[in-house]
């Protein structure tokens, strides 16, 4: 109900929580945008603004399905929905700030002044217990400090709306102090982004208990898809070959036969990937002569271990999934009206949930689970072992949920998990506590560190000592990025402008040139030490002729023993090069 003006509200009661969390919801989404913005680095993964408001819309969406009359109980079903959804750094750390909102909340009906501002403390310091390194200048210290005035004025405010509106002028002066405290904050002329969510988030609030209308629910949003499958017409090559060859190491020497073989290949397919090691070559193709390509390796050596598959039949299976099954988010909605605000049963996962899940039948020791966006890359991944890819990455992060999901599907216990991108480990990092099955995370922060990872997968190991194996590969790899900026920013000295492209090396922002070509070479020039191999997996829009070409200035200019080519077919990234 509208509060007329000039009214004091004493307490909050199970309808107008639900009104204020959904208007808060409903104001997120409006100034999502404005927040992607905000992001300091110009690189397309300004989605801190984004990935708060889908983190957010779940929460409220779990609030939305619950039917109790308890604040207590609503609050519960908030933090669930958020912990499942949680996407993205600043998704996780909201996550976190909402669980220790409604830790506080356990056992009110309504909320009065006092108890809101308790709450938010307590938000305050269950999301700083939950980073790793907490820094400030950060959407922590503005809930930090927020929460300490609103503590303050509890004393002698009873008023919620009055309240509130101190807290948001605590929030929005903290806010505005951000640049003082990072200075890529200061250098980039912008406020931290994640405090200018939690900041809309409060004024969202506000609108709600105020009871300004929306015509909005967040059950019936839209959710953000993953990348939809390609029809099958465009499929050029339709099967999918790989085989092992062995060979005669007294006829063959396996780096020259490796190389022939990889140069054979180029007028049979795409997707090529020919890899080796003893006496085994393992050879990866799409082709339309599969046929023809067995007798190829016959004349090698022994050919075993034969998997054909036909390509526009499984994409045409997907297409017909995806049109039938569209993902039912409501399943993980807990409509017990008992339901306890405590972590252990906000998080608990039924027995009846896992037998009715599909299964994903496993054959070996240890599962492996990775993002990754692209075919080419989705498809080198497989090959190397990865026995399932969740779609994501560069401004799609996966949720929480969208792990769990697949490792409650899995019929093994023991799962290694690939995020590949910084901003995707943390939500990665949650399904530990949320399963008993036994999870390591390696926290690869890039395709070529989950290569090198992969390379050494051994299931007859330990998991321990696999995870270790593993994480020590990772360190012998460099890996190059070329993007597009997606703004006009200045970063690590530079003077970027939109539209330039940027050269990365592990993350950090080392060139910005006109020309991509370009953008490589200076890149290589910056960075490239004593490595030895060196490859590249071109994007999406661009041609292996392209590449070649680039290929060629590369071997002109820099002494590296070899250079591979695959088609990764990623977007936003033209090229990916790993440097070891």
């Amino acid at each position: 109900m509208p509060i007329n003006k000039g009214e004091k509200m004493k307490s909050i009661n199970a309808e107008q929580f639900k009104n204020m969390m959904s208007t808060s919801l409903y104001w997120l989404k409006e100034q999502k945008s404005f927040i992607d913005s905000l992001n300091v680095f110009p690189v397309p993964d300004g989605d801190t603004g984004t990935n708060m408001y889908l983190t957010f819309q779940e929460a409220v969406s779990n609030l939305e399905a619950n039917n109790s009359n308890s604040v207590s109980k609503l609050a519960a079903a908030l933090s669930k929905g958020a912990l499942m959804g949680a996407r993205g750094n600043s998704g996780v750390i909201l996550s976190q700030l909402i669980r220790g909102f409604a830790q506080a909340l356990k056992e009110k009906k309504t909320m009065n002044s006092k108890d809101f501002a308790l709450a938010l403390e307590k938000a305050s310091e269950v999301a700083y217990h939950g980073v790793l390194k907490p820094v400030e200048g950060t959407i922590l210290t503005v809930s930090r400090q927020a929460a300490e005035e609103a503590i303050k004025e509890a004393e002698s405010t009873q008023d919620i709306l009055e309240l509130l509106q101190i807290t948001i002028a605590a929030a929005a002066d903290s806010l505005a102090k951000t640049p003082e405290l990072l200075d890529a904050l200061k250098e980039a002329e912008v406020v931290d982004a994640g405090g200018q969510g939690y900041l809309t988030i409060l004024k969202g609030m506000l609108k709600g208990l105020k009871g300004e209308k929306i015509e909005y629910q967040a059950a019936k949003t839209e959710k953000k898809s993953a990348q939809k499958s390609k029809l099958a017409e465009n499929i050029k090559f339709t099967y999918c070959t790989q085989m092992l060859i062995k060979i005669n190491t007294r006829k063959f020497k396996l780096d020259r036969l490796i190389e022939k073989i990889r140069k054979d290949m180029q007028s049979y397919g795409d997707s090529i990937m020919v890899v080796g090691s003893d006496e085994i070559i393992k050879l990866h193709i799409h082709t339309n002569h599969p046929g023809v390509l067995l007798e190829y390796g016959l004349k090698k050596g022994q050919v075993f271990d034969i998997k054909i598959d036909n390509m526009r039949k499984q994409n045409q299976e997907k297409v017909e999934r995806e049109n039938m099954q569209e993902f039912d988010h409501s399943q993980f909605h807990n409509k017990d009206n008992n339901l306890d605000a405590s972590l252990d049963s906000e998080t608990e996962v039924s027995k009846k949930d896992q037998n009715q899940a599909e299964k994903i039948e496993i054959d070996k020791k240890i599962a492996i689970i990775s993002v990754a966006n692209g075919n080419g890359i989705v498809n080198i991944l497989t090959e190397l072992g990865v026995d399932y890819i969740i779609e994501g990455g560069q401004s799609m992060n996966p949720s929480t949920n969208d792990f769990l999901e697949v490792v409650k599907k899995m019929n093994s216990d023991k799962i290694i998990i690939l995020p590949n991108n910084k901003n995707i480990i943390s939500a990665a990092k949650q399904v530990s506590d949320l399963t008993d099955k036994n999870i390591e995370i390696i926290e690869t922060k890039s395709i070529p560190q989950a290569v090198a990872a992969l390379m050494s997968f051994n299931d007859q190991l330990e998991l321990d000592d696999l995870k270790a194996k593993m994480e020590a590969e990772i360190k012998h790899v460099k890996t190059l990025e070329i993007t597009q900026a997606v703004k006009n920013s200045k970063v690590n000295g530079l003077e970027i402008t939109e539209g330039h492209y940027l050269g990365l090396s592990d993350g950090k922002i080392i060139v910005s040139e006109q020309d991509k070509e370009k953008t490589v070479i200076e890149l290589l020039n910056e960075v490239a030490e004593a490595e030895e191999l060196v490859t590249i997996y071109y994007g999406e829009g661009i041609t292996e002729a392209e590449t070649r070409q680039i290929k060629t200035i590369m071997e002109e200019k820099f002494d590296f023993d070899e250079i591979e080519i695959y088609a990764g077919d990623q977007p936003l990234y033209p090229f990916i090069i790993s440097l070891e």
